[in-house]
């Protein structure tokens, strides 16, 4: 790919973040958004990360840059103000990012971890009735703590 078709397909995206803690973004020097696309992106100011959840807001996000050429139509009724902005982009989303704390996995933790992803693989199961579930857990409860109940009737 030339890098001609990768700034044709390259787009600016604008997205509001909420910090749960106050964070003074302007103290950092690198700011990384990583997975912007998934449910839970991670933002990333230098060796400090934020868990992001998306929200809707109540209203619309809007951004503005300064405007160094701002002009008026008529010099002698229309006064600049000192500070002129101009519309860049809008959001209708919010990610709402939480203070996280990162620690790097040790060898001991990865196998120990393995044999519980095994235990998680949970299979879906359909009833036709609420009655039929019912009766199905009943059953598996008393096969599984028979000293609860007092019958040991299947």
């Amino acid at each position: 790919m030339s890098s001609q078709d990768a700034d044709e397909t390259e787009e600016d995206m604008y997205v509001f973040v909420e910090f749960d803690d106050s964070v003074n973004i302007d103290k950092y020097r690198n700011v990384h958004v990583l997975g912007i696309d998934s449910e839970n992106p991670i933002v990333q100011l230098d060796d400090t990360f934020f868990l992001g959840t998306y929200e809707s807001p109540l209203g619309t996000h809007m951004f503005f840059e300064d405007d160094p050429f701002a002009q008026t139509n008529d010099p002698l009724f229309d006064k600049l103000p000192e500070k002129n902005l101009k519309y860049i982009n809008k959001s209708r989303k919010t990610i709402k990012a939480e203070h996280v704390y990162v620690k790097a996995k040790e060898e001991n933790e990865q196998e120990q971890q393995q044999p519980v992803d095994k235990q998680n693989d949970i299979k879906p199961v359909t009833f036709s009735s609420i009655a039929e579930a019912v009766e199905k857990f009943k059953k598996d409860w008393k096969r599984s703590y028979p000293d609860i109940f007092n019958d040991n009737k299947e």
